[in-house]
């Protein structure tokens, strides 16, 4: 299969303002309104934007080998470790994705720092991050609601660079999913470009399921799916 692709404008995954507050760990109301104006600067900045893309390509799992770390697709194994591969048992396909919320993000950025502005920045890549992860899941909702059509369920999703899988292994993960129409690129270091994207893997079928992200036992403060988790109690 091909890889399969949704874009979507910024008003439909703009960041929620308790959600965004969370992102800029900001305690409360009243201290937001400091950087209100430039959350309003931002969005205004980012109302017409056509960069916001994210998809999915669907392969076949014959083996998930928890003891070695390895999730086998169609394509090649994935080296996940132990962790993620646990929760591909039951698997019988896999998803890979990518999901971008867009250069604009990195030039804005990009833009106040060289002016000092460094407050502004800040805000602008915690509107980013916010905004990419409510592409992504989007997309995941899109995804999940293709497969219960076929009677299958889905896992949740993990990238690399989490719960023990190597971010070195966004080159296999770019490798298998072949091309795509998001625009990302991954460098020497394996970070991608634009910055505000995600990768990674979903299992699919019969017997899998979504399961809790790990965060209680993880003092990783600024991982991704310790936000979603906390968005989505």
């Amino acid at each position: 299969m091909m890889f399969r692709s949704y874009t979507f404008s910024f008003e439909e995954v703009r960041p929620e303002i308790p959600v965004l507050m969370e992102y800029l760990q900001i305690p409360d109301s009243e201290s937001y309104v400091l950087v209100a104006e430039i959350v309003e600067r931002t969005f205004d900045e980012l109302k017409d934007s056509k960069e916001i893309i994210g998809g999915y390509r669907l392969l076949d799992c014959p083996e998930v080998n928890v003891k070695e770390g390895i999730v086998n697709g169609s394509s090649g194994c994935l080296h996940t470790g132990r962790k993620i591969s646990g929760y591909m048992q039951g698997a019988d396909r896999i998803a890979l994705f990518l999901c971008t919320a867009g250069k604009t993000f990195t030039e804005l950025s990009h833009a106040y720092q060289q002016n000092s502005d460094f407050l502004e920045a800040f805000v602008v890549e915690s509107i980013g991050s916010a905004t990419v992860e409510n592409a992504m899941d989007k997309v995941q909702l899109y995804l999940e609601k293709e497969m219960m059509n076929q009677g299958k369920k889905i896992t949740n999703r993990y990238s690399p660079g989490y719960c023990e899988w190597p971010l070195s292994g966004q080159r296999d993960l770019f490798a298998y999913i072949g091309d795509h129409p998001t625009g990302i690129t991954i460098n020497e270091s394996c970070l991608m470009q634009p910055i505000k994207s995600v990768s990674g893997i979903i299992g699919i079928g019969d017997e899998v399921r979504k399961r809790s992200y790990g965060c209680d036992i993880c003092n990783s403060t600024s991982c991704a799916y310790r936000n979603i988790r906390e968005k989505n109690q």
